[in-house]
């Protein structure tokens, strides 16, 4: 039997009316799993850049459990390999120092509120863009819809994808387009963790800590 360790991820915008039309197509045929709050630090921006990366390395507190991310694969693909591990305790600073360790010491810092749903069988999130260093201050907001398959079943997995978005009527990020989003996102709204300069206790008001 083939791992599902293969994450099949298409992104697009969303706007204020795109926003309205996929949650009116959700309260009547989806339903929601989860509402997140994160913080993240993406670690592969400085070591490889976003358009020719081929590793995507974060550390990540989602509602307070921390997680340790590996995705291997073209940043802008639709397919990538995927692996990740929780740190027991909750022990920021430990978790900063491993990746410090492993030569990971300056990444991206983002801040992002998401509600996962189900919607067709679908994992769709809608993540509103918090800028970096305010509460709630909404710069932009996006969705991902995702199915974890194997190998094998990576190409079913994203006509399925693609079939439910075309039947919402929603937009999709090509490459270039997600890959000039992330680059706004970066100067606009996302800040930086710079191990060597900054105190993991600082943090904590973050959301998602």
């Amino acid at each position: 039997m083939d791992t599902k360790n293969i994450e099949i991820e298409i992104r697009g915008p969303l706007d204020d009316e795109s926003h309205k039309q996929l949650l009116k197509y959700i309260d009547k045929n989806g339903r929601l799993l989860k509402k997140q709050s994160r913080f993240l630090v993406d670690y592969s921006t400085f070591l490889e850049g976003i358009g020719d990366r081929k590793s995507d390395i974060r550390l990540r507190v989602t509602n307070g459990k921390i997680e340790l991310i590996v995705k291997k694969g073209k940043f802008g693909a639709f397919a990538r390999e995927e692996a990740s591990v929780f740190v027991e305790g909750g022990d920021l600073k430990n978790a900063f120092s491993f990746m410090a360790l492993l030569g990971f010491r300056k990444g991206v810092a983002a801040v992002r509120k998401i509600l996962r749903y189900d919607v067709d069988g679908v994992e769709i999130a809608i993540q509103d863009v918090i800028r970096y260093g305010t509460k709630d201050e909404i710069h932009s907001r996006f969705y991902e819809a995702e199915v974890m398959t194997s190998k094998t079943d990576a190409e079913k997995g994203k006509n399925r994808i693609i079939a439910l978005l075309d039947k919402i009527g929603l937009k999709k990020f090509g490459e270039e387009d997600w890959n000039e989003y992330i680059a706004k996102l970066n100067k606009e709204a996302n800040g930086v963790y710079d191990y060597d300069k900054d105190n993991a206790d600082s943090l904590k008001s973050m959301p998602g800590l």
